[in-house]
């Protein structure tokens, strides 16, 4: 079975927004998303990278970011 958001490949910008302090609404707005997706997709980040709460997991988006674009 497969869900919304991995046909249409959104979990990356959800991420990376989430890095970027964005909340749920405004994630939708920007990706043109059901706020329910959005919310389903940070549930599964967080389960996926082993993370108990939304706050986390942004730490982790923005610690991300910073890594890639070379910012320390």
């Amino acid at each position: 079975m497969h869900v919304s958001w991995e046909r249409i490949d959104v979990l990356g910008p959800v991420y990376r927004m989430l890095g970027q302090g964005l909340s749920n609404d405004e994630i939708a707005k920007r990706l043109g998303l059901p706020e329910p997706t959005v919310q389903d997709c940070v549930f599964w980040l967080c389960h996926f990278s082993q993370t108990s709460t939304r706050a986390a997991l942004i730490l982790r988006a923005n610690d991300a970011a910073q890594a890639t674009s070379g910012v320390a």
